[in-house]
């Protein structure tokens, strides 16, 4: 994607699909996580990786200046903001006021340059509420759909129905009250398991595995409570299908409708939640070729640009047990973590590298900084380096600390909280599993105790 142009305002919000979502839709059952709400809020520091040297990344709290500075020195080209938008204490706020919601309303953009802002282009992560206003407010470019074309097309009723439009085998149907999900969930579970799928659900929310009949039950008794209060029922159901591996593909789709491949990366999910993306191999690659896998992507990508969408997409696939690939499992209309990926392999291949992107989430009560894990994994000779040429590359500070931080702000020391690293591991001759494990042993080193 060589011919972007210049200048370009990076800013993300990666809990976009709770901002499409229609908030007088019955809920799954869940438990909310607070501490990993707040990583949620920190991981805008993902994009550094998407800035060229003219561009400005914009980050709800800034970014660490240890973290940054190592970014720096091994080649990476970006500026960000040193200020905070928000301060990390207020971070209930941030429930409901996504990044463009603090810049329009505090009217400031951290402490970027006006003149810089003049023919900069705003490019989001994802296209929510309130980026159109921030274009608006400090007259930045802006060549992205409209919202609700956006919320339309990252809905999973759209990729279901995409599937039926396109001739291609699907399993999956809607309903639209409890009462339907129990009388088609009981003939489903006929035949095994089934998921029940919420419309914008995202990273293990909104994914329930059913494999009872006692669980439909209750899950059906607890959306009728939330009909008795006015709430509507629109789910997804489909088999649950046995999978040997899910991959994605990333495109382009420019503003004269012309597809752009970009990569195609396996992912590692447990629970429905994204766990890592890896290079597709060879093998992968040919399969899907055969398969004419990439034909079908062409034609989701001229279906989203009739439906009014261009821009950056992340279509979600699977290989069955059985040899079949499912082309379509979701559409993501937006930027994606493969994306990152992506970018992150790029910068690497200029030092002859290459890396796996994935993540770690610990719990820690020390007073441990990034500083200090920077030194201690350069010191036992796991910190990437391009003359190194293998380690662990981080590619996130705030997400690991944030809880400390806001734990502290409110004058409690030493409480056990939770982080999350994200990180590239560029093999070279090391191994992924003997260096992955290497990483785990110096956290541990320093108090993390790892999670989940």
């Amino acid at each position: 994607m060589n011919d972007r142009r210049k200048r370009e305002l990076i800013i993300g919000t990666f809990d976009a699909e709770r901002f499409w979502r229609d908030p007088n839709l019955a809920m799954l059952p869940s438990f909310r996580d607070p501490e990993m709400e707040n990583v949620v809020m920190a991981m805008d520091e993902l994009l550094f990786p998407l800035c060229e040297a003219e561009d400005r990344l914009i980050t709800r709290y800034r970014m660490n200046v240890c973290h940054q500075s190592y970014l720096h020195a091994i080649g990476f080209d970006f500026i960000s903001n040193s200020t905070d938008l928000e301060r990390p204490e207020g971070g209930n706020a941030g429930r409901t006021a996504n990044i463009f919601d603090l810049i329009t309303s505090a009217d400031r953009m951290g402490d970027m340059d006006p003149q810089w802002l003049d023919g900069a282009r705003l490019s989001p992560f994802a296209v929510i509420p309130g980026a159109d206003r921030t274009a608006a407010r400090y007259g930045l470019k802006r060549d992205f759909p409209a919202i609700e074309t956006v919320q339309t097309v990252n809905s999973k009723l759209y990729s279901t129905e995409l599937n039926r439009r396109l001739g291609l085998r699907s399993d999956s149907q809607t309903v639209h009250s409890h009462e339907e999900l129990l009388a088609s969930g009981l003939t489903l579970l006929n035949q095994g398991p089934f998921l029940i799928k919420d419309e914008f659900g995202v990273s293990g929310k909104g994914n329930l595995l059913i494999e009872s009949e006692a669980i439909l039950r209750r899950v059906t008794s607890y959306l009728a409570d939330q009909c008795s209060k006015g709430r509507m029922v629109r789910f997804i159901i489909e088999p649950f299908l046995h999978k040997e591996l899910d991959f994605s593909c990333q495109f382009h789709i420019d503003p004269d409708g012309t597809y752009r491949h970009i990569s195609v990366q396996k992912l590692v999910n447990h629970n429905f939640a994204y766990q890592g993306s890896f290079t597709a191999d060879d093998r992968l690659l040919q399969l899907l070729q055969e398969a004419k896998y990439f034909e079908v992507m062409k034609l989701v990508a001229r279906e989203l640009y009739q439906a009014g969408y261009h821009g950056d997409v992340c279509v979600d696939s699977m290989l069955l047990t059985d040899g079949r690939i499912v082309p379509i499992v979701e559409v993501n209309a937006r930027r994606s973590m493969s994306l990152i990926k992506h970018y992150v392999d790029r910068h690497l291949e200029k030092h002859v590298a290459a890396g796996s992107m994935t993540h770690v989430t610990v719990q820690f009560a020390s007073d441990m900084t990034f500083d200090q894990l920077l030194e201690t994994l350069d010191r036992e000779g796991v910190l990437y380096k391009p003359d190194r040429g293998f380690g662990i590359l981080p590619l996130s500070a705030n997400t690991l600390l944030i809880n400390k931080v806001i734990s502290e702000s409110k004058g409690i020391r030493n409480k056990q909280v939770k982080g999350r690293l994200y990180y590239s591991l560029v093999e070279g001759e090391q191994g992924y599993e003997r260096l992955s494990a290497k990483v785990k042993e110096v956290l541990s080193s320093l108090s993390f105790k790892i999670v989940g």
